[in-house]
């Protein structure tokens, strides 16, 4: 079990830093807009970046569920005691404030692209 607890971690961590990077590309490609110079060939990359993006935070979320159940049997630092709580809480607040504005990046991406479609389609 320990090991598959591992893992957990690993892929929890992993999918957490592949959101954070989906968010910050929908970020810089609104910000350049892109999506209206050059739509045709960014499609697919965008298509690609915004289900990276939703599939990561689905998974961080699933292995994030498993690694709570499993915390204080494999993960709980015995010296730190109580005090990490407080580290956790305040993680957290960081990590969901992270997942807010990403998903409205993402959600700002999709509109974008629709829009750019809709203009491509119309010419």
């Amino acid at each position: 079990m320990a090991i598959l607890v591992m893992f957990s971690n690993y892929f929890h961590d992993l999918a957490t830093a592949i959101f954070a990077v989906s968010a910050v590309t929908a970020y810089l490609l609104q910000r350049s807009l892109a999506m209206q110079t050059a739509p045709a060939p960014l499609q697919p990359v965008v298509r690609g970046i915004q289900r990276m993006g939703y599939y990561s935070l689905a998974w961080t979320l699933v292995f994030g569920a498993f690694r709570g159940i499993t915390y204080r049997e494999y993960e709980w630092v015995e010296a730190v005691g109580r005090n990490q709580v407080p580290a956790l809480v305040v993680k957290h607040i960081f990590l969901v404030a992270l997942v807010i504005t990403g998903c409205v990046f993402l959600y700002r991406l999709r509109r974008l692209r629709a829009s750019a479609e809709g203009a491509e389609a119309s010419r």
